[in-house]
């Protein structure tokens, strides 16, 4: 049964697949606690009933994780375009055989049709583009365009993360896409803190809470926020065991 109740991150946070927020971005470097993060969003899309996909370009325990579990997972530039074009050729045929009945409201999406939502973990963007050559990377690019652009009605929801990101790193046809911004960990510099958030590190002075699974978010409905990354107390073996059932309940 697809569950379209938001995912609850925080306190009043909440990640809702519905809504204009859906996209999502978060920059965290390295030790900041990204991958428990990335792992409980994982498995909150499962258990709510929706369709996940994977790209691991650094081919980390997330991924295989994940794949060992059935969960389609992407790591080389082939792969990855190779499930780029698919979301967006699934995407395309939703618009075409679903939206465009003309049977729903003005402001229907998926959820009103009781589709389950697509969802993209797209983990260290900025590695699996600079994995390819020019033309693969120009590729990626434009099909992260058309999901970023077209996806939120039909339910195809990108998370893109990243250790470091530019303004010019990213097309801005994407990022600005990304209505939900995440910045996790102690060691963030002010340009990174502004480019994720808008806000300056700076302002908050010694009242900076950023911390290895801590930092701010960002959303249309809530200003500048503390965060922390939900915890989840258990192994790894136990989340493996978890993630395979959940895959399985699915297919069944």
């Amino acid at each position: 049964m697809t569950n379209y109740k938001p995912i609850p991150i925080y306190d009043d946070i909440y990640w809702d697949l519905t809504t204009e927020a859906c996209h999502s971005l978060l920059i965290a470097p390295s030790g900041a606690g990204k991958t428990v993060f990335l792992s409980y969003l994982a498995g909150m899309i499962l258990k709510r009933g929706h369709n996940l996909f994977i790209v691991d370009a650094k081919n980390t325990s997330f991924g295989a994780t994940f794949q060992s579990s059935g969960v389609r997972t992407a790591s080389t530039p082939d792969e990855i375009i190779s499930l780029l074009t698919d979301l967006v050729v699934s995407m395309t045929d939703d618009y075409a055989t679903t939206f465009a009945s003309g049977n729903g409201d003005i402001d229907s999406n998926f959820a009103s049709y009781h589709l389950p939502a697509n969802v993209l973990i797209f983990d260290e963007v900025l590695s699996a583009l600079d994995s390819g050559d020019k033309k693969q990377k120009g590729e990626m690019e434009r099909l992260l365009k058309l999901l970023a652009l077209k996806g939120r009605m039909a339910g195809y929801i990108i998370v893109l993360t990243s250790q470091r990101l530019m303004a010019t790193d990213l097309p801005k046809a994407v990022t600005e896409q990304c209505q939900t911004r995440y910045i996790m960990g102690a060691n963030v510099s002010e340009e990174l803190f502004h480019l994720a958030t808008g806000s300056y590190k700076k302002n908050l002075g010694t009242n900076y809470k950023g911390n290895v699974g801590e930092g701010y978010v960002v959303t249309p409905k809530n200003s500048l926020t503390y965060f922390k990354s939900p915890f989840m107390d258990f192994k790894v073996n136990d989340f493996r065991a978890l993630i395979h059932d959940l895959c399985y309940r699915r297919a069944t």
